[in-house]
């Protein structure tokens, strides 16, 4: 590409207006007294967040890493290593000083050596000797006056003397053992891990249960949970209240009405026996009078049958 520039680059025509100056020389701003409470106020908060001196805009990206030569760090530690060892072995064969010695002692021997070599039987020690040491037993240990104990018979000893020992005499049996082994194994069950007994006796006891299962029946917990059922809707039944039951009152249970009922009926019969044992003219006031009141009670008699022969009766309760 050609530039068509013959010359300089011109100024750009904002720097020759006159009116540029009145914008650069603006006066400072009068700034307000809540304003600068405003200022105040806000430094710890609002204000944190204008100060970005020290604070870069950008991630600071770390200096890269330079890859580690693996190669040649393997090379440095096996030098390292064999300078070692050589410095080592150089020791090994380095003779060791001998420990100084004055030359007058030279050809003096050990005394210890002289003696050991002489071989004196030591001399007899004190009596002292046979006492007690400190943090011992102290006092004088006699001699127990029981004599020791008999040896065991021959016959008894599981474990033989050793002065018998050389007489023993071992008798060699001529046993074919391979003989034996093989038998043995022929004979012998095979034996099963632990799991695999407890899965076949699983198995066999679900085939026996199969087998063993009578076909056609309920089986025996549907008849219990049955009866539950039964007992459950009885229960039920007792505890709802009766709607036939008056206000005040209350059942009477069934073994009360039924013995009701039955000193009702024997009351029946003694009332027709006297009845019937009455004469049968009534010409005196007496006799009448005796037979309305048999008739009378014969009536309430008959009506406390009645309502006590009832599946419900129900009884008024006390105030």
């Amino acid at each position: 590409m050609v530039s068509t520039l013959n010359g300089p680059i011109p100024p750009h025509p904002y720097y020759d207006k006159t009116d540029s100056s009145q914008y650069l020389n603006r006066p400072i701003p009068r700034v307000r007294p809540e304003a600068r409470e405003i200022a105040v106020h806000g430094q710890g908060t609002v204000g944190m967040l204008l100060q970005v001196q020290g604070h870069s805009a950008f991630a600071v990206r770390k200096p890269r890493a330079e890859p580690k030569d693996h190669v040649q760090e393997n090379v440095r530690r096996m030098r390292q290593i064999q300078r070692a060892a050589k410095h080592k072995e150089n020791e090994r064969h380095t003779p060791v000083k001998a420990l100084w010695k004055s030359s007058k002692y030279e050809g003096v021997s050990s005394k210890v050596k002289d003696e050991l070599q002489q071989k004196v039987p030591p001399a007899p020690r004190p009596m002292s000797a046979n006492f007690l040491r400190a943090h011992s037993r102290t006092g004088y240990i006699p001699q127990s006056a029981r004599p020791a104990s008999a040896e065991p018979p021959e016959e008894k000893l599981t474990v033989p003397r050793a002065q018998t020992a050389r007489e023993i005499s071992l008798h060699r049996r001529d046993i074919d053992f391979i003989k034996l082994n093989g038998k043995a194994v022929k004979h012998a069950g095979m034996k099963r891990a632990p799991s695999l007994t407890a899965l076949d006796d699983l198995k066999k006891k679900q085939e026996d249960e199969l087998t063993n299962y009578s076909k056609g029946q309920v089986p025996k917990y549907l008849q219990q949970r049955k009866k539950q059922w039964e007992q459950e809707e009885q229960e039920r039944l007792a505890s709802r209240p009766d709607p036939d039951l008056p206000e005040g009152h209350k059942l009477m249970p069934d073994a009360e009405r039924r013995g009701t009922l039955e000193k009702l009926k024997s009351t029946e019969k003694e009332l027709l026996a006297q009845l019937n044992s009455m004469p049968i003219r009534t010409d005196t006031h007496r006799i009448r009078a005796r037979k309305e009141e048999l008739e009378h009670k014969l009536t309430e008699v008959d009506e406390a049958i009645k309502i006590f022969s009832r599946r419900k009766v129900f009884v008024k309760m006390d105030e």
